[in-house]
């Protein structure tokens, strides 16, 4: 499950990135080449890459690749830092919850006021709806982050052990 959800995420955001690149380079020729520009580019590119970064946000969780202060990893022994990465991903994972909920509130609010996209006639909800499953996502990954810190104690200890 989590390989298919891992490929997932990296070929969504691979698309959605390459076709906001896209979209935002057609804008810009037919904008200054042939003095016309495509009313709903902007939205959709806007909307692709709300979308992009909240999936991104999971896959740069399973990358350790989010901003993080290593100074105690640097002076802890290997598996004091794997007591810290379980620590630091439960708190993670808290974060990633407080979210989701704030998240659904939005999508319920704009749900409740038919909020709708200018130029596109969408429903708002569709954009805002990219924080709480990017948050699941993400809070998802920092679950398998906390199973794998733990294998890893828990392989670490068996070894003491032998």
């Amino acid at each position: 499950m989590k390989r298919l959800l891992d490929k997932a995420q990296d070929y969504i955001s691979a698309i959605l990135l390459i076709a906001t690149s896209l979209l935002v380079f057609i804008q810009v020729i037919s904008r200054y080449f042939f003095n016309h520009s495509i009313s709903w580019s902007e939205e959709i590119a806007l909307l692709m890459i709300v979308w992009f970064i909240f999936i991104g946000c999971s896959v740069a969780a399973r990358q350790g690749a989010h901003v993080s202060m290593d100074v105690l990893e640097n002076i802890l022994s290997k598996k004091a830092t794997k007591y810290l990465s379980v620590i630091v991903n439960i708190i993670s994972f808290a974060f990633c919850g407080i979210i989701v909920y704030a998240g659904i509130g939005m999508v319920q609010k704009a749900i409740n006021l038919n909020s709708m996209a200018t130029s596109i006639s969408m429903p708002l909800w569709v954009a805002y709806l990219s924080v709480p499953v990017g948050m699941v996502l993400m809070g998802i990954q920092y679950i398998f982050n906390i199973v794998e810190s733990v294998q890893y104690l828990k392989e670490d200890s068996e070894e003491v052990e032998k």
